[in-house]
């Protein structure tokens, strides 16, 4: 990715996750939710990141909770061959507004099924999850440097979430890479 990207963390709200589009996974895979000893899984995933070293510490401080907690939010996308590949958390949090809204958050697919359309179903499924349990609102927090993944917002109805004029200057920035939505 170009590196003239600003390295700015952005939020992203999705206001009604009714209108969140649905995509299907392609025949053979599928999605499942954290089972105990998911955490050396999550961590290859996301280790895959070209911006980020996880460790066991990020996700206990990030994903606070028992077995049974993570269990109905991390997901994990599963190849025809049953290997885990991808992995997508629809959390929940009072952080953003105040209030408990969805939180879409740890999403990374190894460099290998990357390309594939495979983002989209996953955030369905995690949208899904957060209607599920009866959120009509969901948030992002991502980089300016991962123009896939604004896109896969965008395309699903996030929209940029401005706090700062620094935001509002680097999503003026990034306009060139973003693909019509």
């Amino acid at each position: 990715m170009d590196k003239q990207l600003p390295d700015v963390d952005v939020l992203m709200v999705h206001r009604d996750l009714r209108q969140a589009p649905s995509f299907a996974l392609p025949q053979g895979y599928h999605m499942r939710f954290y089972r105990a000893g998911d955490l050396a899984t999550w961590l290859h995933i996301q280790a895959t990141d070209p911006y980020f070293v996880p460790t066991a510490e990020t996700f206990a401080e990030a994903l606070p909770g028992d077995e049974a907690y993570l269990a109905e939010r991390v997901m994990f996308l599963v190849d025809p061959e049953g290997i885990d590949i991808g992995n997508i958390t629809a959390w929940n949090t009072a952080q953003f507004t105040g209030q408990e809204i969805g939180q879409i958050c740890w999403v990374a697919i190894v460099p290998a099924a990357r390309g594939r359309g495979l983002g989209k179903p996953m955030l369905s499924a995690a949208c899904a999850a957060l209607r599920e349990r009866g959120y009509t609102q969901a948030f992002v927090d991502t980089n300016m440097r991962r123009i896939p993944a604004l896109n896969l917002y965008l395309r699903f109805g996030f929209e940029p979430y401005l706090r700062s004029e620094a935001e509002e200057t680097a999503w003026r920035s990034i306009t060139p890479y973003l693909k019509s939505t």
